[in-house]
């Protein structure tokens, strides 16, 4: 009795590519398999001295005008990451101190915090209405205060408009 599987040419042409495919690994088993796609490199990472020089320079305008507070198993120095990268770079003491002193020289970053108020209380209106929009106000202070510290240590602070109108006017 003849099977379906018997006959070459009744087979499926999924399972007579996968017959191929054995038969040829059976014949030459230390033969690597043959790839489909043309092998995809990696970009090279040869920089020219200009764009080395950028790149480095980039990197220690990062270190300069870190923003947040680093991690408690993170360096926290700026010298120590600044040697880092002079030697991660292989840059010469003298380069080192020039690049570094151009880079201070530089304008610093304009830092922006986007803040969305998702809910306030008890907020006395900033006008004489007792009205306002916004309807409140977000302070930033730069190097204050402690991590961890306690926020009621904080003198609360309120910026409402009284007394506006002159007396003869009421």
């Amino acid at each position: 009795m003849a099977t379906l599987l018997s006959h070459p040419q009744q087979r499926p042409p999924l399972l007579r590519q996968a017959i191929k495919i054995r038969r040829r690994r059976v014949r030459d088993p230390q033969d690597p398999p043959p790839q489909m796609a043309p092998e995809i490199r990696p970009p090279s990472h040869h920089f020219s001295p200009e764009q080395r020089a950028l790149l480095y320079e980039d990197a220690l305008y990062t270190v300069l005008h870190r923003l947040g507070q680093p991690e408690p198993n993170h360096v926290t120095e700026a010298s120590e990451l600044l040697r880092y990268l002079q030697e991660a770079f292989h840059v010469e003491p003298e380069e080192h101190q020039q690049m570094l002193q151009r880079v201070r020289e530089l304008e610093k970053p304009i830092f922006c915090l986007k803040a969305t108020v998702k809910q306030a209380k008890g907020i006395l209106g900033k006008d004489v209405s007792g009205f306002s929009d916004p309807y409140c106000l977000l302070g930033i202070e730069q190097g204050v205060g402690v991590p961890g510290g306690s926020p009621g240590s904080r003198q609360r602070q309120k910026a409402v408009v009284r007394h506006t109108i002159p007396e003869e006017e009421t």
